[in-house]
């Protein structure tokens, strides 16, 4: 009869563990939505009884918080920091008062399923908060987020800390460039007005002249900075057809010494610096002013210096050429 009441004590035992452990999962299963998020790390360090009651988690990229309220309950979102700006989405279904670190949630409203979203600024970045309005047995009594100050919440306070210096640096220094921008175009301009006045100072008037179908080539000056050199011309076209510059060369002449023997045909080409109209087409009574810009060691009177510029007036080939252009 013992042995039959011990049995049967074994056996009562084992079905309230039974029912308890049921009763635990089941219960678990419906807390499973109480303050869940895509991915967080385990609850720690609270009793068995408010476990699922009181959440601790950390804090990561990508993630909506839920938490779950019920009229009559007031629910806790405890932050690391004090936040800047809290927004409430559905201001006629929940209430929300900060104080400190701390937001107290109070739905105000009967409809059982009502959901808002709670976006809370802070200095380190946005939590997303999901609210919804659950049965008081689901309701979330604290979500707690105060010990998270790493993951995403340190890697977005230095990326904001970076983005306000490069600001304040790009701030700081954009006058500065504006100066030496301003001076750098204050120093073109002072280099062009010395240049000039040095070509001007070694200004050569040549005046020579060149006539051919109505075309007429003029060299008027030559000028240098160094071994630099500057021919001013100008084509002047005078009959009613239009014009086109193929070509523009400068010679040089090499035919000897009057030792061993002077050839005035043999020449060699000047490199010309500066690009020189080609295939460009000037209408009739046009004037072509321009400037030939070539290298030479120092040339003077008695050099003999030949300019060829090629041209064609209504599909002939016209040659304006001028020898001698530093002799008189």
């Amino acid at each position: 009869m013992f042995k039959n009441r011990g049995k049967c004590k074994i056996i009562g035992l084992f079905l309230t563990a039974l029912a308890f452990s049921l009763f635990i999962l089941n219960y678990c299963t419906h807390c499973g939505g109480i303050a869940n998020a895509a991915s967080y790390s385990n609850i720690k360090k609270y009793s068995f009884k408010n476990r699922f009651l009181i959440h601790k988690l950390d804090i990561k990229s990508g993630v909506i918080y839920k938490l779950n309220t019920a009229l009559g309950y007031v629910s806790v979102v405890t932050l690391p920091t004090i936040p800047l700006d809290v927004a409430m989405g559905n201001t006629g279904a929940f209430s929300e008062q900060v104080v400190g670190r701390r937001i107290f949630i109070k739905p105000i409203t009967y409809d059982t399923g009502t959901t808002s979203n709670l976006e809370i600024f802070t200095k380190y970045g946005l939590i997303n908060i999901l609210l919804r309005i659950k049965s008081s047995r689901l309701v979330t009594y604290n979500l707690n987020l105060a010990n998270t100050l790493k993951n995403v919440f340190a890697s977005n306070y230095i990326e904001s800390k970076i983005d306000k210096l490069k600001t304040a640096l790009l701030q700081k220094y954009k006058s500065k460039f504006a100066i030496l921008n301003e001076k750098q175009i204050k120093l073109i301009k002072e280099r062009k007005e010395v240049m000039n006045l040095i070509l001007l100072v070694n200004r050569l008037k040549i005046n020579k002249i060149s006539r051919k179908f109505g075309l007429t080539l003029t060299v008027i000056s030559i000028s240098h900075i160094k071994s630099i050199y500057y021919l001013e011309y100008q084509i002047t076209n005078n009959n009613n057809k239009p014009f086109f510059i193929r070509n523009i060369y400068l010679y040089e002449g090499e035919g000897g010494s009057f030792f061993n023997g002077y050839n005035p045909n043999v020449f060699k080409e000047i490199y010309i610096i500066n690009h020189t109209p080609h295939n460009t087409e000037y209408m009739p009574y046009k004037i072509v002013r321009n400037v030939i810009i070539f290298k030479k060691s120092k040339i003077g009177a008695g050099y003999n210096l030949k300019l060829s510029i090629h041209t064609l007036v209504n599909g002939k080939l016209v040659r304006l050429r001028i020898d001698n252009i530093l002799n008189n």
